[in-house]
């Protein structure tokens, strides 16, 4: 019997060893870490991005998502208050940072860069999935707003403007 036991010695603990218990990718920036990031897309196209990202600082910061659209680089801009949390596109009816022009299919991996300030940033491959699963259903990229204009009755005393219409 003590011979078998020794070998818990000399043995990694698996339940020791960190790993990211969902589809998403984490990794820390600076003071900053980003949990379980992911992007959502049905056409390739228009993406969602979805991630939440702590700041243990005492100082805001501004994480910078950068990837490649249609040969360009874009950046995406993510606020986070000191000592806080934000989520974007982690349930659905979060707020969303949308994606355009990816250019990758579900099942593949889109390089992003993260930064913020004078931080050493990060390169990483964030997973590209798609709403076949119900719980991700209602994490694909959401349309945006348009502006449009409001018919109005000439002969109306009331001001003229535009409004908000959600689409779809």
């Amino acid at each position: 019997m003590v011979l078998t036991a020794g070998c818990n010695f000399i043995s990694p603990q698996t339940t020791t060893e960190k790993y990211d218990a969902s589809d998403g990718f984490s990794t820390n920036v600076g003071s900053l870490q980003v949990r379980n990031a992911m992007v959502f897309t049905d056409n390739g196209d228009a993406a969602s991005l979805s991630v939440t990202v702590l700041n243990d600082s005492d100082t805001a910061r501004t994480l910078k998502v950068q990837y490649d659209s249609f040969g360009s680089p874009k950046t995406v801009s993510i606020p986070v208050a000191a000592n806080g949390e934000t989520r974007r596109g982690t349930t659905g009816g979060d707020q969303q940072a949308l994606l355009n022009g990816i250019g990758k299919q579900p099942g593949s991996l889109l390089k992003v860069y993260l930064q913020y300030g004078d931080a050493q940033g990060k390169s990483f491959k964030v997973p590209v999935l798609d709403g076949s699963l119900d719980e991700y259903k209602t994490l694909l990229p959401s349309p945006v707003p348009t502006q449009t204009s409001v018919p109005t009755d000439s002969s109306s005393a009331e001001p003229t403007g535009t409004r908000t219409t959600p689409a779809g």
